[in-house]
């Protein structure tokens, strides 16, 4: 709520208060601030402008932090209403990446804000013109509004949102005429359909994907692909393609090509970790046991969102036969789940709980599961 909105302003603070209050009037604001001499008697630049960063008062950029540097050329260009120059390009990719660096560590409502912000801000950029810089900011929207989306579906279950994103998103890489984009853009959303069994309205998403992927990228694009399709199959019930798709994830680390630095969310701990998926649906647990068991051992220390998943996936597959260790395990899990909520670890939930029926931990599990946050999806 604003402060408007919470009774907080006086009739004198409403009367002076500005008609608009968007994010890019604010930057206006705040440029002519910053101009004034006056001010600049008193407050060097520089650090008044790292004040209002620090302060949260950019709404699209308060996660840089003290990153002045950054925020003034996209201030004047929005400000002189002209096209975005190279400057102001390069400014809006660099905050793209340290957005993309923040997903492993800030809480995802905050960034989610962020990152919505920052792609209003670029697709403003965008209709005012870029002109010959118009491909790099493009890919940079894209980018943004991907992260966006996956921060919508994957950590917030916000499905709605996460939609107009991946429109955004492809709508932005088709500008940008980058097909790494665009086939990350596609098999992200298939997810969405995916998740919900649908495998007429996923299939299609999944094979324009790969038809991007075909013009460029190299192994480790090429092994996600796989890794989502094989995903996607498991989900609606392609048990048998899941797992083949699974293995071609796994010879295709050995092709050649180059990929793109935004390709950050796949590694082999993930792909192992989405073998033991294929493994653990196929009822190859002794198999899916080994997949998962190596994926947590792989995974860095950032990544506490899918090491709650492969806990969970690890808990499941061992939950048949020895259901106390699948406890332990799924324990771990909610203890992180506690601290990190995320939408996609809590969609397991549900197999585990049914991998523990009629033994002593399913009501353990009911019991830890109904006490977490309730901000948790």
């Amino acid at each position: 709520m604003t402060a408007r909105q919470l009774g907080l302003l006086t009739a004198d603070e409403m009367a002076a208060r500005p008609s608009v209050s968007s994010s890019l009037d604010l930057v206006e604001r705040l440029l002519a601030m910053v101009n004034d001499e006056s001010i600049e008697g008193m407050v060097a630049r520089q650090v008044l402008l790292r004040g209002v960063l620090a302060a949260g008062m950019l709404p699209a950029l308060s996660p840089l932090a003290a990153s002045a540097s950054l925020a003034e050329p996209l201030a004047w260009s929005i400000r002189r209403g002209g096209q975005a120059d190279v400057r102001a390009a390069d400014s809006y990719a660099t905050i793209t990446a340290r957005h993309r660096e923040l997903y492993w560590t800030a809480p995802a409502p905050a960034l989610l804000r962020s990152s919505l912000g920052h792609t209003e801000l670029g697709i403003e950029l965008l209709r005012r013109g870029a002109g010959q810089h118009a491909t790099l900011l493009a890919g940079s929207v894209a980018e943004s509004a991907l992260l966006g989306a996956r921060l919508a579906f994957f950590d917030l279950q916000q499905v709605s949102l996460a939609l107009r994103c991946f429109e955004v998103a492809s709508t932005a890489a088709a500008e940008a005429d980058d097909h790494a984009l665009a086939a990350a853009v596609l098999a992200h959303r298939s997810f969405v359909p995916g998740f919900a069994g649908d495998r007429a309205a996923a299939t299609p998403l999944l094979d324009a994907a790969r038809a991007h992927a075909r013009y460029v990228g190299g192994p480790v694009l090429r092994s996600w692909l796989h890794c989502v399709h094989a995903e996607v199959s498991a989900r609606t019930g392609e048990v048998t393609r899941s797992v083949q798709h699974a293995r071609q994830a796994e010879d295709s680390l050995s092709t050649s090509g180059e990929d793109p630095e935004w390709l950050d969310f796949f590694d082999p701990a993930r792909l192992a970790s989405f073998l033991g998926y294929s493994q653990l649906v196929a009822g190859r647990t002794a198999d899916a046991q080994a997949s998962l068991q190596l994926a947590l051992e792989q995974l860095d220390e950032r990544a506490g969102k899918q090491r709650t998943v492969v806990l969970l996936d690890l808990a499941t597959a061992h939950a048949v036969a020895d259901p106390a260790h699948g406890m332990t395990l799924a324990g771990q899990a909610l203890d992180l789940l506690e601290h990190e909520p995320y939408a996609a670890a809590c969609g397991r939930i549900p197999e585990l709980r049914q991998a523990l029926d009629g033994t002593p931990q399913a009501r353990m599990l009911d019991e830890r599961v109904r006490a977490l946050p309730a901000a948790i999806p």
